[in-house]
């Protein structure tokens, strides 16, 4: 048996969530564990094969209320032959809409058991005021719980029985969501050439130079994680955003188990 923590994770919000799940796992199970990091493309290019007896804990972010995209794409790609599930997903405080269903579906599809499923919240990554500095304690302390019945549930190896919020045919993605995101700013006053946007963005966006390769999917880890200070989102679509998040989605919400 071997017990796989798997997530992708540019703002590092759904990495603590999965952690925090796994340990509950690792502290009742004492097996092989391995950490699966896919937030660099390098690691998304890795072949994931899985055996009846192992058990995979994965989370991703929500984007336009579905599995953020490179999340998506690895899903697809592994190879669970009947292994047991555990999956996650974390949303800025506005809704997960389609993204939990979507993402059990994927394992599934993969030959995977899913036996349990939650949606956490997340700071935003358009805006610090957007479910600020969460996960905190009390989500933490969530997935801890979650954790232990989760696991109670893949003992059991028996399927979800509750309907896990979602809709068929998935939300479909907004004209905003589709289009080429143009990559955050940086001000050249502030910027201290250190590199670190450059090895953070999952997507290899930002170029030697710090020019915009077109493939930026607006995750924001080169802007909450520039040493800096440096980078800012300017584009009028994430800026009106930021405007209608702020003004209509403060209240807290609260995960939501699936069990």
């Amino acid at each position: 048996m071997k017990l796989t923590l798997m997530y992708f994770s540019p703002t590092h919000t759904t990495k603590k969530i999965v952690s925090a799940v796994g340990k509950v796992f690792f502290e009742k199970l004492l097996c092989e564990t391995a950490v699966a990091d896919i937030t660099p493309l390098a690691a998304r290019m890795r072949d994931y094969t899985f055996g009846e007896e192992d058990i995979l804990v994965f989370g991703a972010p929500v984007y336009g209320g579905r599995v953020a995209s490179p999340a998506a794409e690895v899903l697809r790609g592994l190879h669970g032959n009947g292994a047991r599930a555990v999956v996650v997903c974390l949303y800025g405080n506005r809704d997960y809409d389609d993204a939990l269903l979507e993402s059990r579906d994927l394992l599934e599809q993969s030959g995977f058991r899913v036996c349990a499923a939650a949606a956490f919240i997340g700071e935003h990554s358009y805006s610090g005021k957007v479910g600020a500095r969460r996960p905190d304690t009390e989500d933490l302390l969530a997935a801890a719980s979650f954790g232990i019945v989760a696991f109670e549930k893949v003992a059991s190896g028996e399927p979800i029985a509750k309907k896990i919020k979602g809709a068929y045919p998935y939300k479909e993605f907004s004209a905003f969501m589709l289009a080429p995101k143009a990559a955050p700013e940086t001000d050249a006053g502030k910027c201290t050439r250190c590199g670190a946007c450059i090895s953070l963005c999952p997507v290899c966006n930002i170029g030697a130079d710090l020019s915009d390769g077109g493939r930026c999917i607006a995750c924001a880890a080169c802007v909450k994680f520039c040493p800096a200070g440096a980078r800012r989102f300017a584009e009028e679509g994430i800026l009106s955003a930021r405007k209608r998040l702020e003004e209509n989605c403060t209240v807290r919400r609260q995960p939501e188990f699936y069990i």
